[in-house]
């Protein structure tokens, strides 16, 4: 089991966009701790974790550099930057 601490807030823009995510381990009030060495459970297809962690990286990529978004996406830009970098730790 590989855990990272990641923001609640990107993890839960990529469900609502329909991305894949790592399967959550433990809950704290602002953060998750995913477990990115399992597919995601809750995706229709088969998928392997590699999958998802390529599906959930490139979506917080995207995100990771605020320039040329609205005011109300800053907060999830800076989530997914957040994101980002427990990814490559």
């Amino acid at each position: 089991m590989t855990t990272i601490r990641i923001p609640k807030r990107f993890y839960d823009d990529c469900v609502d966009c329909e991305t894949r995510t790592p399967p959550i381990v433990r809950e704290t009030k602002a953060h998750y701790y995913v477990d990115i060495s399992q597919p995601d459970p809750d995706w229709g297809e088969p998928t392997t974790a590699e999958e998802t962690v390529q599906d959930f990286r490139s979506r917080a990529e995207y995100y990771a550099d605020p320039f040329g978004f609205d005011r109300e996406v800053l907060p999830i830009c800076k989530s997914a930057k957040a994101t980002l970098k427990a990814l490559n730790k």
